[in-house]
């Protein structure tokens, strides 16, 4: 069995309610695409009558046109094109989509892949790089141990030089490479 993942639907709406979702973007998207909606309907599945009431009830909802019909089909002339508005609303959702799926992704993997370790150590030397601090730990026991934070921390938590401090170290996958011996 494979490990359940997140999942989630994205939809726009206003305060009156919703205007649309999934559906209404993936016509827009093959309105541009084909430039009739009569293709992009039967692309997608659907009516056309269908394809055109879920247009018309999302441009109700949004008080604004998504879609200029030209009439007479595509030999005469005819076709269709988003509005501004309809451009506007396809990239929007189109970015809080594609923003939603790589957080959730993201944060999905970064749970998989983070390791925790705990060491204790002494403080042994920091340095102030901006807004960041390098401090260099004495792992107790062991060899140095360099640690990157937000300088806001050691001035909250009073950090010094020689306190003993408990670190909690959160790494990703590393990456290793062989080096050539001198």
């Amino acid at each position: 069995m494979t490990r359940p993942r997140p999942a989630f639907k994205v939809w726009l709406e206003t305060d009156e309610g919703y205007v649309f979702g999934p559906g209404v973007y993936s016509l827009l998207r093959k309105v541009r695409e084909t430039g009739t909606l009569k293709e992009a309907a039967e692309s997608l599945g659907m009516s056309y009558r269908f394809a055109w009431g879920l247009v018309k009830k999302a441009e109700e909802k949004l008080k604004q046109p998504l879609i200029k019909a030209h009439k007479g089909g595509r030999a005469g002339g005819g076709g269709a094109e988003l509005t501004e508005v309809g451009l506007e609303f396809l990239d929007e959702f189109s970015r809080i989509e594609a923003l939603i799926s790589r957080l959730s992704r993201e944060e999905w993997q970064r749970e998989e892949l983070e390791t925790r370790s705990r060491v204790e150590a002494l403080v042994d030397k920091i340095e102030v790089k901006g807004d960041r601090a390098e401090i260099t730990l004495k792992p107790l026991g062991s060899a140095l141990l360099r640690v990157a934070v937000p300088v806001e921390q050691i001035a909250e938590k009073e950090i010094a030089v020689g306190d003993r401090l408990s670190v909690e170290i959160i790494s990703r996958v590393g990456l290793i490479e062989k080096v050539a011996e001198p």
